[in-house]
């Protein structure tokens, strides 16, 4: 699966995270952020074009209606933020902390998260095309009637994830490992999955498998 790279400047300017807080349309955009803090915070309508963001932190935030394109995040902590209705466009995520975010309502696309802890958070009514989790801890992850495009799911650990209402044809999930999964037989159709998961999966409806 290809997907589109951030596109982002060699030249960016200084910024923080802080000076947004209380502006009505804050845009930050040809930048470089490092060690903002904006736990607990709320910013509406946030947008974020052409930047590095490293080392920031984002718990408990409240983010709706979050813009994002062309952004690099590294080793940044989302932990418990709500960003309902993020709309996330040729991103990249890598080391980041997601636990229990709220990504409710988000529309993903070209978004690659890389060694992300995401255990806990909501995927609820997304909708996304070249979607990249690269060795992701996924764990009770719910992904509640999205609407998945080209979707890969690398090296993660999903176990306990849910995929109610929500349709696998084609996504890959081959080469990522759970014990249990939350997902109907009818949504599992033309998922690609290993030949070790899809025991897994008969024995989940109650095949009884048998070698001669």
């Amino acid at each position: 699966m290809k997907w589109n790279h951030p596109k982002i400047s060699e030249q960016l300017i200084t910024m923080t995270l802080e000076e947004c807080i209380y502006e009505e349309e804050p845009f930050l955009q040809n930048c470089k952020i490092v060690g903002s803090r904006v736990d607990g915070e709320t910013i509406e309508r946030l947008n974020l074009t052409n930047a590095v963001v490293k080392n920031c932190s984002f718990q408990h935030a409240v983010l709706p209606d979050f813009f994002i394109t062309d952004v690099r995040f590294e080793n940044c902590d989302f932990s418990n933020a709500d960003v309902t209705g993020v709309s996330i466009h040729r991103a990249s995520f890598h080391n980041c902390k997601m636990l229990g975010v709220n990504f409710a309502d988000a529309r993903l696309t070209d978004v690659l998260f890389d060694e992300c802890i995401g255990n806990l958070s909501a995927f609820v009514h997304n909708k996304w095309e070249r979607i990249h989790f690269l060795k992701c801890q996924l764990q009770e992850t719910d992904f509640f009637n999205c609407k998945m495009k080209n979707t890969r799911f690398e090296e993660c650990s999903l176990d306990q994830a849910s995929f109610d209402e929500t349709p696998l044809k084609k996504v890959e999930i081959n080469t990522s490992e759970f014990d249990s999964l939350t997902v109907s037989m009818k949504d599992l159709s033309g998922c690609i999955v290993s030949t070790r998961q899809a025991i897994q999966f008969a024995s989940m409806i109650g095949l009884d498998i048998r070698d001669e």
